[in-house]
């Protein structure tokens, strides 16, 4: 004999998506053409490693900045989502890494680049690590600053900066 089940009814207030007003402003406030537009007079007409050397401590600094918002507004515009990760991590005292940086840093990069999600390539209780196949960023300091610097990489830095500072608030 089979048993039926109760329907559960989750509350209405319950929101497992990142909320519209956090993802518009991380992207008013950080986004990519802006950012490279502010840095390309600061290169311009500069030697190649100077170049390199200026446009790294820029997005380092952008990297910094960027997750520290990203933070402040993920905390802000929680989501249910976000609120269970807690609750695991406060319950097991070890689920915290990966999972609660990682949602910061996936607010970042869905608030200012054109992907639909983080293209995860490992995500384990040891490890974690993405691969960002489309990027604005570095379209778009190839495009004002030229082939040269952008084949030197310079916006690792905001990516680098950015996860580390997300690890480091949520360890």
């Amino acid at each position: 004999m089979t048993s039926t089940r109760e329907r559960v009814i989750l509350p209405k207030d319950w929101s497992f998506d990142l909320a519209d007003e956090m993802i518009d402003r991380i992207k008013s406030e950080f986004d990519p053409h802006d950012a490279v537009e502010e840095l390309a007079p600061k290169v311009a007409g500069k030697p190649a490693n100077d170049a390199e050397r200026i446009a790294r401590a820029y997005f380092a600094d952008y990297g910094e900045r960027w997750m520290a918002r990203t933070l402040e507004l993920g905390n802000q515009y929680r989501d249910r989502t976000f609120e269970t990760l807690v609750a695991a991590a406060e319950k097991t005292g070890d689920l915290a890494f990966p999972f609660i940086p990682e949602r910061f840093i996936e607010i970042a990069y869905l608030s200012t680049q054109p992907i639909y999600s983080l293209p995860i390539v490992e995500n384990t209780r040891h490890a974690f690590s993405y691969r960002m196949v489309f990027c604005d960023t570095i379209g778009a300091v190839r495009d004002q600053c030229g082939d040269d610097l952008a084949e030197r990489l310079p916006c690792a830095e905001a990516c680098l900066t950015a996860a580390r500072r997300a690890f480091e608030a949520y360890g």
